[in-house]
């Protein structure tokens, strides 16, 4: 028998060629992408239950033990105290206007038609303390028929009362977008 590479009993100078590499088995890799996408899907579907359900589970409190409050006093430069930041677009309202349309509620929801002179505001409040997670999100805009006007208001917080100066002349509704709120609204004209 002779050798393909030279002489008899010489070796070849690289050793043999490999061939391709062997292939990695996939189904490990896939059954744990799948595994993974369905905890997030069932822990994303849970957490919007728990977010957007009418009906939230009670949420328990749990005591502060005495070390905790002996640690940080109130109203220390690490623990200040909290008070809301002023809106320069909030104003309190003014009172002796026309209501020239109220309405309230929880959930989403669009307002009956009201009309507006130049000169109106939007007197709004919401509660979003017995949401499970402590806060929510309220949102309005301002509609003439299927027509975007202005979207003035887009919060998350827990509580306010607020008023917010408009301008805009016509015949509008308003939609109001609510995740775990309850809230008050009022179109009021102004003198």
């Amino acid at each position: 028998m002779s050798n393909p590479y030279g002489y008899e009993g010489q070796q070849p100078l690289y050793g043999p060629q490999p061939g391709p590499p062997p292939r990695a088995n996939p189904i490990p890799a896939m059954a744990t992408l799948f595994t993974l996408a369905f905890l997030m899907l069932v822990g994303g579907g849970f957490s919007l239950y728990v977010v957007l359900a009418d009906d939230p589970p009670a949420r328990e409190t749990l005591p502060t033990s005495r070390t905790q409050e002996a640690a940080v006093p109130p109203n220390t430069p690490t623990n200040p105290p909290t008070t809301p930041a002023a809106d320069p677009a909030s104003q309190p309202p003014v009172t002796g206007g026309d209501v020239l349309m109220s309405d309230n509620g929880t959930g989403n929801k669009t307002t009956a038609q009201f009309t507006a002179d130049a000169s109106w505001q939007i007197h709004y409040t919401y509660d979003c303390s017995t949401n499970p997670i402590g806060t929510g999100h309220v949102s309005v805009t301002i509609k003439s028929g299927t027509q975007t006007i202005a979207n003035p208001i887009s919060e998350i917080g827990t509580k306010t009362d607020k008023t917010t100066p408009q301008t805009t002349p016509g015949t509008f509704t308003l939609e109001i977008t609510s995740i775990g709120c309850t809230w008050t609204i009022e179109a009021i004209d102004t003198p």
